[in-house]
């Protein structure tokens, strides 16, 4: 797949959830009873300096009832500062580690003494990519948007084939 982003300078816009709510409105559903205190469409979270939303998707063979959890935080000028898209398995609720499928961010993982395992050339943007594997890491030039992390979730949502990488 080619390289959707080359600079990890770039300013990143907010999602425009209605477009998003447009696009992917064949994926997106609703389940009586989410567990949790998750924000669930359309009752998301959106403020001037923070989004958080859990959009629910619909049923996978392979993967289950899942859903994308999407946080972005925003600058004083409106740009994404820092953003986590995970897609995970929402019913039954389940630990970090059992629940994650797959997910993306651009927290920082910088530090000297970092391990060289979660050190990639995308820093700060990382895709953790393993199902069930929170700890794997790799490079990521593709998702840096919630727009880009639903087109990439949608294919395996409407087509019902496993994500393994």
């Amino acid at each position: 797949m080619e390289n959707k982003h080359i600079s990890i300078d770039k300013l990143l816009l907010p999602a425009d959830i209605p477009d998003i709510m447009e696009r992917y409105r064949d994926i997106i559903t609703h389940y009586d009873s989410i567990p949790g205190s998750d924000h669930i469409y359309p009752e998301y979270k959106r403020t001037r300096k923070l989004l958080s939303v859990l959009f629910p998707l619909r049923e996978h063979p392979v993967h289950g009832k899942t859903g994308l959890h999407a946080i972005e935080r925003y600058d004083d000028e409106d740009h994404v500062r820092k953003y986590s898209y995970q897609w995970k398995l929402i019913i039954p609720r389940m630990s970090k580690k059992g629940y994650h499928i797959s997910a993306w961010g651009n927290d920082p993982h910088d530090h000297e003494d970092t391990p060289l395992e979660f050190i990639v050339k995308s820093e700060p943007h990382h895709h953790h990519h393993v199902p069930g594997d929170w700890s794997k890491r790799q490079d990521n030039w593709n998702v840096w948007a919630l727009e880009e992390a639903l087109e990439f979730v949608a294919q395996y949502i409407r087509s019902g084939q496993e994500y393994k990488p």
